[in-house]
C-alpha cells in the first residue's frame, strides 16, 4: 500500500481580490493565505506520509516581483526532501508565464516534466510509472493528452496533465482533450490541474481535478484543497478530499420573500450569516450576500444600498466577534414590487417616469453616453478592474447589464420613497 497527495493550481502570491481595500481585513494574512495553503499542504504530505506529492500545474501566478517566491517554494519542498518524499510537478499556463522560473533549478526531490515531450518516471520500489508533460508556452492549443504512452504493464500508471478537458465555464480552452484520450492510455489515475472546482470526472479509473488549494476571489467559494489517495494491490481504495485554505470564501443567498418590513430583512441576513459561519470549519470568511426572493419593500431595499451596506457589514462584525468576517458585496436581486406596480397603474408624472426608467435597455446600446463613460473610466482604473476575475469586469456585458439593472431599481427606489414621504 502506499499514499500519494494531488495538488494542483497553488497560485503561490497571487493576491485575494475583494478585501484588500477592507479596513478591518487582515492584510498581511490575506496577502499571504496562498503561502499558508501550501504550508498546509506540505504538512499533510509530512503528517501522512505520502510517498509523494504531485502538482498539476500553476505553481505560479505569472511572473512573480521578485525571487522571494521561488525561494518560498523550495523552503518548502525541501521540508519534504528531508523526509524523502518526491515531488513531481508540470508547468500550467501560468508557470510557462513565468520568465524566472527558467533561472532557478528546482530543489533535488523535485522533478518538473519537460515541455518539449511527454516524460516518464518509473518508481521502482512502488512500482509506479509517473507520466507527464508541461506546457512549453502559455496558450496551449494543442491535444497534449494525445501523446502520452500507453500504460506500462504491471504497474501503477498515473498521467499528470494541466488541462480544461472539454471544456469549462470561467477556464481558458487550455490542451483540450476528451475522456476517450484518456481512458485510452490505460492508466490507473489522472491527476489533472487547470480547473479550480473539484471535480471528479471519473470514479474508475479516477480521473480528477482537485481544484485550487485556496480560492482567491468570490468566484472560488467553498472549500478548497487537495485528494489524498490510497493505492492498495495496484487499485485505488480511496480519493480523500482535503482542506487546506486559511480562509473561505461564501456566497450566500438570502431569501426574503415574503418579508414586509427592513428588520425581517436584516433578521434573514443574520441568519444566514451565522448558517455559513457554522459550515466554515472555524476559518475565517469573505462573503458575499445575494439578497432574492418577491417583497413589497423591493424599492426600500433597493433605495440606498451604501447605507443598507453598511449595516450589513456591522451586523457581520457583531456576530463574527473575533473569528474573521468580512462581507465583500451585497447583491440586491430582489423582485415583485407592489408598490411600483400601483404606480405605474396611474397615468401620473411619476408614473411616466418610472415606466421609462424601465424601459431603458439594460446593455451598453441602451444608455446614451454609456460607452463614453466607460472609456474614461478605463483610462483611470487600475487594469485588473478589467480583468475576467473582478466584479466590476466592464468588458462583460453580462456585468453592465447587471450594474444598469441595480441602478435602474435604486433610483426606482428613491423617487418611491421620495414620494410616500412627500405624501406624508
Amino acid at each position: 500500500m502506499f499514499k500519494f497527495i494531488h495538488a494542483a493550481d497553488i497560485h503561490l502570491d497571487s493576491p485575494l481580490r475583494g478585501l484588500s481595500r477592507y479596513e478591518s481585513a487582515p492584510a498581511e494574512s490575506i496577502r499571504e493565505a496562498c503561502r499558508r495553503a501550501f504550508e498546509n499542504l506540505v504538512n499533510l504530505a509530512l503528517e501522512e506520509k505520502v510517498n509523494f506529492v504531485l502538482l498539476a500545474g500553476d505553481l505560479y501566478d505569472g511572473d512573480w516581483k521578485d525571487y522571494s517566491t521561488g525561494i518560498f517554494l523550495s523552503k518548502q519542498i525541501g521540508r519534504l526532501g528531508k523526509e524523502n518524499i518526491q515531488v513531481f510537478s508540470v508547468s500550467g499556463n501560468h508557470d510557462a508565464a513565468n520568465q524566472m522560473t527558467k533561472s532557478l533549478s528546482p530543489p533535488p526531490n523535485m522533478r518538473i516534466f519537460s515541455p518539449k515531450k511527454v516524460e516518464t518516471v518509473k518508481l521502482d520500489d512502488l512500482s509506479v510509472a509517473i507520466h507527464g508533460r508541461s506546457f512549453p508556452t502559455q496558450h496551449v492549443k494543442e491535444n497534449l493528452a494525445s501523446g502520452f504512452y500507453p500504460a506500462e504493464r504491471g504497474l501503477f500508471n498515473i498521467g499528470l496533465l494541466h488541462t480544461s478537458l472539454d471544456g469549462r465555464a470561467g477556464h481558458g480552452n487550455y490542451a483540450p482533450c476528451s475522456l476517450d484520450d484518456l481512458r485510452s492510455k490505460g492508466y490507473q489515475y489522472w491527476a489533472l490541474g487547470h480547473i479550480h472546482k473539484q471535480e471528479i470526472v471519473q470514479k474508475e479509473p479516477p480521473i480528477i481535478f482537485p481544484g485550487c488549494i485556496q480560492g482567491r476571489h468570490i468566484h472560488e467559494a467553498g472549500e478548497k484543497g487537495c485528494a489524498l489517495v490510497t493505492v492498495d494491490d495496484g487499485s485505488v481504495t480511496e480519493v480523500k478530499p482535503v482542506p487546506l485554505d486559511v480562509l473561505r470564501w461564501s456566497l450566500c443567498d438570502i431569501e426574503v420573500t415574503g418579508v414586509s418590513e427592513m428588520r425581517g430583512v436584516r433578521e434573514r441576513v443574520r441568519m444566514g450569516i451565522e448558517q455559513e459561519q457554522a459550515l466554515s470549519q472555524g476559518k475565517p470568511l469573505a462573503m458575499r450576500i445575494r439578497l432574492q426572493g418577491a417583497t413589497r419593500i423591493a424599492d426600500e431595499i433597493a433605495a440606498y444600498p451604501d447605507k443598507l451596506e453598511q449595516e450589513i457589514k456591522g451586523l457581520g462584525a457583531a456576530i463574527a466577534g473575533e473569528k474573521g468576517l468580512w462581507i465583500e458585496r451585497i447583491e440586491n436581486l430582489t423582485r415583485g414590487k407592489l408598490d411600483l406596480e400601483s404606480t405605474l397603474a396611474d397615468d401620473s408624472a411619476m408614473g411616466r417616469l418610472l415606466k421609462e426608467i424601465l424601459n431603458i435597455t439594460s446593455g451598453t446600446d441602451g444608455v446614451d453616453g454609456l460607452k463614453d463613460k466607460i472609456a474614461e473610466l478605463r483610462q483611470k482604473a487600475p487594469f485588473e478592474a478589467f480583468g475576467d476575475e473582478s466584479a466590476l469586469n466592464l468588458d462583460n456585458e453580462q456585468t453592465v447589464r447587471r450594474i444598469v439593472e441595480e441602478a435602474k431599481h435604486m433610483l426606482i427606489g428613491r423617487l418611491l420613497t421620495w414620494e410616500v414621504q412627500n405624501e406624508n
